[in-house]
């Protein structure tokens, strides 16, 4: 059985994926990592490209819708799928897969139709990595807040999620500047903070006498959901908080 390798060839604006070998149940837990990693760095589309790729089981293939609903719902990044087989592409057609991941002949095909959707709501804004750099964070967190008229509890709670981040980032990071991204996806409000530090995260229990060590537990408390994922040189530490119901 032929190993599943999973490449990402660009990263942004539109992250490239480039898949070779076997898809099957086992090796769908590997491509699912793979598309998590990519999303975590808050590309504006994710490209899949499917041309080297061999399924063993059909229904391995709703990795790829289960995930574009994911990455529509946490941060509005549109998935699609490029150069597939006469037989991959009636395996997606049978499914009904392509309709909720768009299927394109080539990849120059995908990546123009991922670039010509429409206007995401995201920002994306490099910070020094100073004591100043939370502050900077708050700034930018509420003008993207206000613009996107969220509840001023979310922003509010957006906030605190920022500057704990950033703040932990910035203690962290060994002077690397840092990438602070937002996204408005369709049920979530994301925000992430790269630096150039490739350790996860680690929750302390506070200690009364010293100060600090609250910032883990605050995200816990006001996300619906936070981690970390390494990438190329350090990683990203990401939360989501949920949007009210409509």
């Amino acid at each position: 059985m032929a190993d599943l390798r999973c490449v990402l060839e660009d990263a942004s604006p539109v992250a490239v994926l480039r898949l070779t070998g076997e898809l099957n149940l086992a090796s769908g837990v590997d491509l699912r990592a793979a598309l998590h990693k990519a999303l975590a760095q808050q590309p504006s589309g994710i490209v899949v490209d499917v041309a080297q790729l061999t399924v063993d089981d059909d229904l391995s293939l709703t990795v790829f819708s289960g995930f574009a609903g994911t990455a529509a719902e946490l941060a509005a990044c549109p998935v699609a799928l490029c150069a597939p087989s006469a037989e991959l592409r009636t395996a997606l057609q049978r499914l009904a897969i392509d309709r909720a991941v768009p299927v394109h002949a080539t990849r120059q095909q995908a990546v123009a139709a991922v670039e010509a959707g429409p206007p995401q709501r995201r920002y994306r804004r490099p910070l020094a990595a100073t004591p100043g750099a939370p502050a900077q964070a708050r700034k930018l967190l509420v003008a993207a807040c206000r613009e996107w008229r969220l509840p001023i509890e979310l922003s509010d709670n957006a906030e605190v999620v920022a500057t704990e981040m950033v703040s932990n980032a910035v203690r962290h990071a060994g002077g690397v500047d840092l990438l602070l991204s937002m996204a408005l996806g369709k049920r979530y409000l994301h925000v992430s903070v790269r630096d150039g530090n490739p350790a996860p995260p680690t929750r302390l229990i506070p200690d009364p006498y010293v100060g600090g060590g609250r910032g883990l537990i605050l995200i816990d408390a006001l996300a619906s959901g936070w981690g970390s994922t390494r990438v190329g040189g350090g990683k990203v530490v990401w939360a989501t908080l949920r949007l009210p119901d409509q």
